[in-house]
């Protein structure tokens, strides 16, 4: 009876120490997963989180409607938590609403020109004095643009300004939506009129197209961009105001900047030019782009 009593005893210490060991075991692997598990983890976010600004400019007699979705869904997607409007008022001055957090991420500003349907060349200093003020209030060193039709040009143009300050934050990827770099249908083009020539320039050059070419040797190098048109589908080769080749001009004015250069070409209705902005598809491409995480690239 003893020794049957002390062999029960031995199997039961055995099984005991078993099972805290196993527990043991479970509790570290719980508290303290592997750098695997975090570098997956890590992988897993769809978007990087930056300090970077992205400001958003309309275009001709567009207004803060022309880019609201696009920041809404940037807000949503990338989880911008800062969001700024700047208002140009016709005389210059500017107006600033919203809030940047003191730890911004991926910071949006909404820039609304007062006058919106001041010339280029007016739009740009303005666009310029934006940025400047804005990285006086809250520091930045890099940024970023995305624009709507004739906001595209007076981007541009900025971006081609001659001697800019030494201290002006440099641009790292442009967005440009239905650019209208080289004409616009019912004002100075006319549907399927221009083309490219054996030299890759265009066969009409307009005004807009004329304004950038003569100072194109300004525009920064190593630029990354993303120039999205829209083709209704319908024999016009457009979206109904600005065609594929003046949408296109904007790589035959950027040559020679060794520029990242991408096109996108999104069809049918809402590929309108006016509907371009508010195209799911597009925004979300826009975001992709922006703070895409390169991990999650194939």
């Amino acid at each position: 009876m003893k020794k049957w009593y002390r062999w029960f005893s031995l199997v039961l210490l055995t099984m005991t120490l078993s099972a805290c060991r196993f527990f043991n075991s479970e509790v570290s692997n719980t508290q303290s997963p592997s750098p695997h598990a975090k570098q997956s983890s890590a992988a897993q976010q769809p978007y990087l989180e930056t300090s970077t600004p992205t400001f958003y400019v309309h275009g001709y007699n567009g207004s803060a409607n022309s880019t609201n979705s696009l920041i809404y869904t940037a807000q949503q997607q990338a989880g911008s938590n800062s969001i700024l409007r700047v208002t140009v008022a016709k005389d210059g001055r500017l107006h600033y609403s919203g809030s940047w957090e003191k730890h911004a991420i991926n910071p949006l500003v909404q820039i609304v020109f007062s006058d919106n349907s001041a010339p280029y060349d007016t739009q740009a200093a303005w666009l310029k004095a934006v940025i400047q003020q804005t990285a006086a209030k809250y520091p930045f060193k890099t940024y970023q643009i995305v624009a709507h039709s004739a906001g595209n040009v007076a981007a541009v143009d900025m971006l081609m300004t001659p001697n800019l300050p030494a201290n002006f934050p440099k641009i790292t990827k442009f967005v440009s939506i239905a650019g209208c770099y080289n004409g616009v249908i019912t004002i100075d083009d006319v549907a399927n009129q221009n083309y490219f020539m054996p030299d890759g320039l265009p066969a009409y050059q307009r005004a807009a197209y004329q304004l950038l070419d003569s100072k194109r040797q300004n525009f920064p190098k190593g630029v990354h961009i993303l120039n999205i048109m829209g083709d209704l589908k319908n024999g016009s080769h457009s979206d109904g105001l600005v065609s594929e080749v003046s949408a296109r001009s904007l790589k035959v004015l950027i040559r020679g900047h060794q520029a990242d250069y991408t096109e996108l070409v999104y069809t049918g209705s809402a590929a309108q030019h006016s509907r371009l902005h508010e195209n799911k598809a597009v925004a979300t491409r826009v975001d992709q782009y922006l703070w895409g995480n390169p991990a999650n690239q194939n």
